[in-house]
């Protein structure tokens, strides 16, 4: 949002977190313009989806955990479970299935950060997204590769097809695309 207020000082935002199907039905009623969501299954009539990114699912457990291995780690330790309700709960409910896994769920929350501070205190593991763009005070956790298979999410920003602040929603999808290229990237090299 820095690089959208430095080329539009004026523009008023409103920003808040929410669930995929929450966010999708305040843009259906006209309380928001746009959402950054997980592509679900089935988008509503009227609705555009502009793809952003695609993140694979990895498994997180506490850093001094000994084992490496994700599926054992699964059906050992205590599950925190990403709300099943959700977009993301859904991919995560539906991959485990297919590797007919037993979890031990302890918990089930809807929050990214929540979910790696219960992990980071050894309360549990967790499947959570590989994030495309990462936090800067991200919690330390041990982070391991779900194999080929793993379920992928794609991120993207949805409007109303006759959204009438297109420019607007342009600049949005557009500051979003640089930043996740800048990140891609990797970090700048200044020379002095």
């Amino acid at each position: 949002m820095a690089i959208l207020k430095a080329r539009f000082p004026e523009i008023g935002l409103r920003i808040r977190p929410g669930l995929t199907s929450t966010l999708l039905a305040d843009i259906e009623r006209g309380n928001l313009d746009a959402a950054i969501i997980t592509k679900p299954h089935l988008m509503p009539v009227g609705m555009q989806f502009r793809e952003l990114a695609k993140e694979k699912m990895h498994l997180i457990t506490a850093v001094e955990e000994p084992d490496d291995d994700p599926l054992t780690l699964l059906q050992e330790r205590p599950f925190i479970r990403f709300d099943r309700t959700a977009v993301l709960g859904t991919l995560i409910d539906n991959w485990i299935l297919s590797k007919r896994l037993r979890v031990n769920e302890t918990m089930e929350l809807d929050s990214p950060e929540a979910i790696a501070s219960m992990v980071y205190s050894n309360l549990g593991v967790s499947i959570v997204p590989s994030l495309t763009v990462q936090p800067h005070d991200a919690v330390p956790v041990k982070r391991l590769a779900l194999g080929d298979d793993a379920p992928t999410r794609t991120l993207g920003l949805v409007h109303a097809k006759n959204q009438i602040k297109t420019k607007a929603i342009d600049a949005i999808f557009d500051a979003l695309l640089q930043v996740i290229t800048a990140e891609r990237s990797g970090p700048a090299i200044s020379t002095l």
